[in-house]
Protein backbone atom coordinates (compact mmCIF):
# COMPACT_ATOMS: atom_id res chain seq x y z
CA UNK A 1 0.00 0.00 0.00
CA UNK A 2 2.77 2.42 0.91
CA UNK A 3 4.62 1.54 -2.31
CA UNK A 4 1.50 2.15 -4.42
CA UNK A 5 0.78 5.41 -2.60
CA UNK A 6 4.27 6.83 -3.02
CA UNK A 7 4.69 5.70 -6.61
CA UNK A 8 1.34 6.93 -7.88
CA UNK A 9 1.53 9.99 -5.62
CA UNK A 10 4.93 10.89 -7.08
CA UNK A 11 3.59 10.47 -10.58
CA UNK A 12 0.63 12.69 -9.73
CA UNK A 13 2.93 15.26 -8.11
CA UNK A 14 5.04 15.30 -11.27
CA UNK A 15 1.95 16.46 -13.18
CA UNK A 16 1.59 19.34 -10.72
CA UNK A 17 5.25 20.26 -11.16
CA UNK A 18 4.94 20.08 -14.96
CA UNK A 19 1.94 22.41 -14.81
CA UNK A 20 3.77 25.06 -12.79
CA UNK A 21 7.34 24.73 -14.11
CA UNK A 22 6.15 24.95 -17.72
CA UNK A 23 3.83 27.86 -16.85
CA UNK A 24 0.80 26.01 -18.20
CA UNK A 25 -1.36 28.05 -15.81
CA UNK A 26 -0.89 31.00 -18.17
CA UNK A 27 -3.16 29.62 -20.89
CA UNK A 28 -6.46 27.82 -21.20
CA UNK A 29 -5.56 25.24 -23.82
CA UNK A 30 -5.93 21.48 -23.98
CA UNK A 31 -2.20 21.13 -23.21
CA UNK A 32 -2.63 23.08 -19.96
CA UNK A 33 -5.67 20.96 -19.15
CA UNK A 34 -3.83 17.61 -19.45
CA UNK A 35 -1.83 17.77 -16.17
CA UNK A 36 -5.02 18.58 -14.26
CA UNK A 37 -6.85 15.63 -15.82
CA UNK A 38 -3.93 13.29 -15.19
CA UNK A 39 -3.84 14.52 -11.59
CA UNK A 40 -7.26 12.85 -11.21
CA UNK A 41 -6.66 9.86 -13.46
CA UNK A 42 -3.33 8.79 -11.93
CA UNK A 43 -4.62 8.43 -8.32
CA UNK A 44 -7.76 6.69 -9.59
CA UNK A 45 -5.62 4.26 -11.62
CA UNK A 46 -3.41 3.63 -8.59
CA UNK A 47 -6.37 2.78 -6.36
CA UNK A 48 -7.88 0.62 -9.11
CA UNK A 49 -4.70 -1.42 -9.50
CA UNK A 50 -4.21 -1.66 -5.75
CA UNK A 51 -7.73 -2.93 -4.97
CA UNK A 52 -7.71 -5.25 -7.97
CA UNK A 53 -4.37 -6.66 -6.82
CA UNK A 54 -5.70 -7.11 -3.27
CA UNK A 55 -8.70 -9.02 -4.52
CA UNK A 56 -6.67 -11.30 -6.78
CA UNK A 57 -4.00 -12.01 -4.16
CA UNK A 58 -4.07 -15.44 -2.60
CA UNK A 59 -4.58 -14.59 1.08
CA UNK A 60 -5.60 -16.72 4.05
CA UNK A 61 -8.87 -14.78 4.30
CA UNK A 62 -10.63 -12.98 1.45
CA UNK A 63 -10.37 -9.21 1.45
CA UNK A 64 -13.41 -7.44 2.91
CA UNK A 65 -14.90 -4.22 1.63
CA UNK A 66 -13.99 -2.44 4.87
CA UNK A 67 -10.36 -3.48 4.62
CA UNK A 68 -10.19 -2.51 0.94
CA UNK A 69 -11.68 0.90 1.69
CA UNK A 70 -9.39 1.51 4.67
CA UNK A 71 -6.26 0.55 2.75
CA UNK A 72 -7.39 2.68 -0.21
CA UNK A 73 -8.02 5.60 2.15
CA UNK A 74 -4.51 5.27 3.53
CA UNK A 75 -3.06 4.98 0.03
CA UNK A 76 -5.04 8.06 -1.12
CA UNK A 77 -3.76 9.98 1.89
CA UNK A 78 -0.17 9.14 0.91
CA UNK A 79 -0.84 10.23 -2.69
CA UNK A 80 -2.36 13.51 -1.48
CA UNK A 81 0.65 14.15 0.76
CA UNK A 82 2.96 13.72 -2.24
CA UNK A 83 1.03 16.41 -4.13
CA UNK A 84 1.02 18.69 -1.09
CA UNK A 85 4.81 18.29 -0.77
CA UNK A 86 5.24 19.23 -4.45
CA UNK A 87 3.05 22.32 -4.03
CA UNK A 88 4.89 23.29 -0.81
CA UNK A 89 8.13 23.16 -2.79
CA UNK A 90 6.74 25.44 -5.48
CA UNK A 91 5.11 27.84 -3.01
CA UNK A 92 8.13 28.26 -0.75
CA UNK A 93 11.08 27.74 -3.13
CA UNK A 94 9.85 28.97 -6.51
CA UNK A 95 8.53 32.40 -5.58
CA UNK A 96 8.88 33.59 -9.18
CA UNK A 97 6.23 31.07 -10.29
CA UNK A 98 3.82 32.09 -7.53
CA UNK A 99 4.50 35.77 -8.23
CA UNK A 100 3.88 35.31 -11.96
CA UNK A 101 0.68 33.36 -11.34
CA UNK A 102 -0.53 35.96 -8.81
CA UNK A 103 0.19 38.92 -11.07
CA UNK A 104 -1.63 37.19 -13.92
CA UNK A 105 -4.66 36.62 -11.69
CA UNK A 106 -4.50 40.15 -10.23
CA UNK A 107 -4.60 41.59 -13.75
CA UNK A 108 -7.61 39.42 -14.61
CA UNK A 109 -9.37 40.48 -11.39
CA UNK A 110 -8.75 44.18 -12.08
CA UNK A 111 -9.97 43.82 -15.67
CA UNK A 112 -13.11 41.97 -14.58
CA UNK A 113 -14.06 44.38 -11.81
CA UNK A 114 -13.21 47.48 -13.87
CA UNK A 115 -15.48 46.28 -16.66
CA UNK A 116 -18.36 45.30 -14.35
CA UNK A 117 -21.11 47.91 -14.68
CA UNK A 118 -23.05 46.44 -11.74
CA UNK A 119 -20.42 47.60 -9.23
CA UNK A 120 -20.44 51.26 -8.27
CA UNK A 121 -17.28 53.15 -9.23
CA UNK A 122 -16.46 54.04 -5.61
CA UNK A 123 -16.70 50.34 -4.57
CA UNK A 124 -14.48 48.92 -7.34
CA UNK A 125 -11.15 49.43 -5.51
CA UNK A 126 -12.54 47.75 -2.40
CA UNK A 127 -13.94 44.85 -4.45
CA UNK A 128 -10.63 44.41 -6.29
CA UNK A 129 -8.75 44.28 -2.98
CA UNK A 130 -11.24 41.78 -1.56
CA UNK A 131 -10.91 39.47 -4.58
CA UNK A 132 -7.10 39.66 -4.48
CA UNK A 133 -7.10 38.71 -0.81
CA UNK A 134 -9.46 35.83 -1.58
CA UNK A 135 -7.12 34.61 -4.33
CA UNK A 136 -4.12 34.80 -1.98
CA UNK A 137 -6.06 32.76 0.56
CA UNK A 138 -7.02 30.15 -2.03
CA UNK A 139 -3.43 29.59 -3.18
CA UNK A 140 -2.04 29.29 0.33
CA UNK A 141 -0.50 25.89 1.13
CA UNK A 142 -3.16 25.15 3.76
CA UNK A 143 -6.03 25.75 1.33
CA UNK A 144 -4.30 23.75 -1.39
CA UNK A 145 -3.59 20.96 1.08
CA UNK A 146 -7.21 20.78 2.22
CA UNK A 147 -8.48 20.68 -1.35
CA UNK A 148 -5.90 18.10 -2.43
CA UNK A 149 -6.64 15.76 0.46
CA UNK A 150 -10.38 15.99 -0.15
CA UNK A 151 -9.90 15.32 -3.86
CA UNK A 152 -7.53 12.35 -3.42
CA UNK A 153 -9.47 10.73 -0.62
CA UNK A 154 -12.88 11.10 -2.27
CA UNK A 155 -11.57 9.87 -5.63
CA UNK A 156 -9.84 6.95 -3.92
CA UNK A 157 -12.93 5.95 -1.94
CA UNK A 158 -15.24 6.05 -4.94
CA UNK A 159 -12.84 4.09 -7.15
CA UNK A 160 -12.12 1.54 -4.40
CA UNK A 161 -15.82 0.98 -3.80
CA UNK A 162 -16.58 0.60 -7.51
CA UNK A 163 -13.67 -1.75 -8.11
CA UNK A 164 -14.48 -3.86 -5.07
CA UNK A 165 -18.16 -4.21 -5.90
CA UNK A 166 -17.50 -4.91 -9.58
CA UNK A 167 -14.76 -7.46 -8.95
CA UNK A 168 -16.52 -9.09 -6.01
CA UNK A 169 -19.57 -9.65 -8.17
CA UNK A 170 -17.51 -11.12 -11.00
CA UNK A 171 -15.23 -13.21 -8.79
CA UNK A 172 -17.95 -14.81 -6.67
CA UNK A 173 -20.88 -15.33 -9.03
CA UNK A 174 -20.26 -18.05 -11.61
CA UNK A 175 -21.14 -16.93 -15.10
CA UNK A 176 -23.71 -18.79 -17.11
CA UNK A 177 -22.32 -20.15 -20.29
Amino acid sequence: MFFYGVSFGSLSASMLLIQYFNKLYRSASWVSFLPMVFNLVIPALGVYLFVKGLMLAKLDKPITMGKALFLSLTMSLIMGLCNIAAYQHIYHNKKDIISDWSSLQYTAIEKKISGDVNIAKENKAKEIQKMKENFDLQISPSSFGSFELMMCISTGMVVALLVFVWNYKHLTIPHLQ
